[in-house]
């Protein structure tokens, strides 16, 4: 999760210092969505049966364990509600352990537990899954998305979200801001402590990673290498993002996409920027699955027919996600990140291949070259 109130404030008051201190913050920030692209036609509307239908609504509400914060979801929130006006989607916001583990507990105990849970973690999904607890539900919308929408056995992706690069513009101005990690590696060896990033134990960290070097093979373990002794690390996103809007760094790396709407047009805009990666920019399925112990499985199916959906993914870029599903038009999408990166340096394509077996031995050398 990441979450920018503090960070937001904090940076209309960097601003203040920075420009007594002889700097000179950007005015308007370049932070700004990425221009209008062709997002494809829709397909058609593919919902649940009415018998299915007819039951979520009698159940009445939907739990939701989520590492998306609150304002991040409440757009969907509201769009779910509004289309089902019967059924109350209750949210619990948490990160992906706490999620898995709460499960786990409720479920030994008897007690009410979520419906559907929506995970980064894709280790951590993916043993939640081999434990027995997801549904193995298909969609009707599955017939219109692409293949790397399938994650697992009942899990699908939400969400394709990119990790960014994020400066800090009254330091590094638009036009010296690295566009790639061979460059932020030149940068913060000449900066050093200046530029951060978040542990490998953040699962959103890890997801970044593993699916760079997994891509990028030796060749992407050497800008990471290179990284590793001149980065600082933090061990959350909140922390990386408030410490680079009050100028103790310079930039930061694989940090998760939803931070582009906590930018963008709001006071952090002024003095914050992000780019996407053109040495290959990883984008992180979100993850959803109904549970096994869902106290109400067709209110739970209803709602991950409703995100995958062009209107529910609409709602879940109003929230900052990254939509893939043709036919949403989103300054966030996925043809938006293409037309910045190009298709050739995007990461994607679903979970890494082996990336439970791998997990240790990329933990590892990352641990090695950062010096943890």
């Amino acid at each position: 999760m990441i979450s920018l109130p503090k960070a937001c404030a904090l940076a209309a008051a960097c601003a203040v210092v920075l420009t007594a201190c002889g700097a000179s913050p950007s005015t308007g920030g370049s932070a700004t969505p990425t221009a209008s692209v062709d997002v494809g036609k829709a397909s058609s509307v593919t919902p649940l049966d009415e018998a299915t239908t007819a039951r979520a609504e009698k159940q009445g509400s939907v739990l939701l364990y989520t590492n998306a914060d609150a304002d991040q979801m409440a757009p969907i929130t509201k769009a779910f509600e509004a289309k089902y006006p019967a059924i109350d989607l209750r949210v619990l916001n948490m990160n992906d352990a706490q999620t898995f583990q709460r499960y786990a507990t409720e479920t030994a105990t008897g007690v009410r537990t979520a419906d559907v849970v929506m995970a980064t973690d894709s280790v951590g999904m993916l043993d939640f899954v081999a434990k027995g607890h997801v549904l193995d539900y298909t969609d009707p919308n599955l017939e219109n998305l692409p293949a790397y929408a399938r994650l697992a056995p009942g899990v699908v992706a939400v969400s394709e979200d990119p990790m960014v690069a994020v400066y800090n513009t009254a330091l590094i101005p638009k036009d010296k801001q690295p566009k790639n990690l061979a460059s932020l590696a030149k940068l913060a060896a000449s900066a050093k402590g200046k530029v951060g990033t978040t542990d490998i134990s953040n699962p959103q960290s890890f997801g970044g990673v593993s699916s760079y070097v997994t891509e990028n093979g030796d060749a992407g373990w050497k800008h990471l290498e290179a990284l590793g002794p001149n980065t600082k690390v933090e061990s959350s996103n909140g922390n990386l993002m408030q410490k680079l809007a009050q100028g103790e760094y310079q930039a930061t790396y694989f940090v998760a996409g939803n931070v582009r709407a906590l930018i963008e047009g709001k006071e952090a805009a002024k003095i914050l920027d992000y780019t996407y990666l053109t040495d290959g920019t990883p984008l992180l399925p979100r993850a959803v699955a109904v549970t096994k112990k869902a106290k109400s499985p067709d209110a739970a199916k209803l709602l991950v027919n409703f995100l995958l959906s062009v209107e529910g993914q609409e709602a879940a870029c109003d929230g900052g996600f990254t939509p893939y599903r043709d036919g949403v038009d989103c300054a966030y999408g996925l043809p938006a990140v293409e037309a910045v990166v190009g298709a050739d340096h995007l990461i994607l394509g679903g979970y890494p291949k082996d990336i439970v077996r791998n997990k240790t031995t990329i933990v590892e050398r990352w641990k090695k070259a950062y010096d943890r």
